[in-house]
């Protein structure tokens, strides 16, 4: 066999796994196969899949018991600072921008729900079974049966993470702007 004949063999080969490859890929596309899922009403604050949280800053942060704040960025604007920060309750953690000039205005940036006593802010509620939230969220959901693709509107999302068919955890990424 001359070396032209192993390399064609070879080229051949690997031409054979990439089309394999490719149909086994295309046969577990879909809803389950794809990361992110376009999901209409998606957005962080409000109704259908959205936090109900307080308007104002002071009434968020009388939520509950704040257990730490963790400032991650100060952006100085014309004539005001934008901060943006960490505030952890027990088992809720939020990411919001504050603005100096409005002290009662906050903007979400996210939030990670990690426990059952804040079911009264998310329509899902961690320890509710993966089926449950799947039938919520629609077709889009039907065959990510462990919940591990990302939800997206037109600019907020909401991912899950789940453990013995159970939510462990709702996590929510939102535009700011």
């Amino acid at each position: 066999m001359t070396p032209d004949h192993v390399l064609r063999g070879f080229v051949l080969g690997l031409g054979l796994l990439a089309l394999a490859a490719s149909r086994a890929q295309a046969n577990q596309a879909g809803k389950a196969g794809d990361p992110q899922y376009f999901l209409e009403g998606m957005r962080c604050l409000g109704e259908p899949f959205g936090l109900r949280l307080p308007s104002t800053l002071p009434e968020l942060l009388a939520l509950g018991a704040v257990q730490s704040e963790q400032v991650l960025e100060v952006e100085q604007w014309e004539g005001y600072k934008a901060t943006r920060k960490i505030v952890r309750f027990k088992g809720l953690a939020l990411g919001l921008v504050t603005y100096s000039n409005d002290p009662r205005r906050y903007s979400l940036a996210s939030a990670e729900v990690r426990s059952r006593d804040w079911l009264r802010l998310t329509p899902f509620a961690v320890g509710e079974s993966t089926e449950a939230v799947r039938q919520r969220l629609g077709d889009v959901a039907e065959d990510d049966m462990t919940l591990r693709s990302l939800y997206s509107g037109e600019s907020d999302s909401v991912r899950f993470e789940t453990r013995a068919g159970r939510v462990s955890a709702v996590i929510y990424e939102c535009y700011t702007g």
